[in-house]
């Protein structure tokens, strides 16, 4: 008799234990799993609308494009928005780009006409031996450091310039100005 009243109470509590975990898992139908937010609308990689590379900012909240201009020695980064294609305006003055290796870069505010008052989406550095270096090594590796609506951001920069380095164009010219046999 013992023995059945034992039995009968592991079973009631048994039950009640069962009763009171229903519902009270940390599992999830798949219905009420949140999904994961859409990729933005671009590819790691590719180019921006300005022909420079991305630079990710955050959790992607937002981009930069990074520019090297041979012909008006500037370096210029473009401030974007999560999609990676539009202009996004910050108050910044100024942001840094750190090359690996090297000294950080300080490059200006140069707003663009469709920025707000005190407002930037472009920053530029106008230095020709610094655009020249840049062009002779053919990629840019380092860090990006900007403040975007009072939080501040740094994005790795891996760019690579296509169509040669500064060093094709000289060699060419050498080849050119170059009248002694090879």
């Amino acid at each position: 008799m013992v023995r059945n009243n034992l039995l009968a109470s592991m079973a009631v509590a048994l039950t009640f234990v069962a009763i009171g975990c229903i519902g009270k898992t940390d599992y999830k139908p798949v219905a009420e799993v949140k999904k994961a937010a859409p990729l933005p609308d671009h590819e790691h990689g590719e180019k921006g609308p300005h022909g420079g590379g991305i630079v990710e900012l955050g959790d992607e909240e937002y981009h930069a494009e990074i520019v090297i201009d041979h012909d008006s020695h500037a370096v210029a980064v473009y401030v974007l928005g999560k999609d990676a294609k539009t202009a996004e305006q910050v108050a910044s003055t100024e942001i840094s780009v750190a090359p690996e290796g090297k000294t950080a870069l300080t490059l200006k505010a140069a707003p663009q006409k469709t920025d707000g008052n005190g407002k930037s989406s472009k920053f530029e550095l106008v230095d020709h031996d610094t655009v020249h270096e840049l062009m002779e090594a053919g990629f840019l590796h380092g860090e990006l450091r900007i403040t975007i609506k009072e939080k501040p951001y740094i994005g790795h920069i891996d760019y690579h310039l296509d169509g040669g380095s500064h060093d094709d164009h000289d060699h060419d010219e050498k080849k050119a100005d170059d009248k002694s046999p090879h």
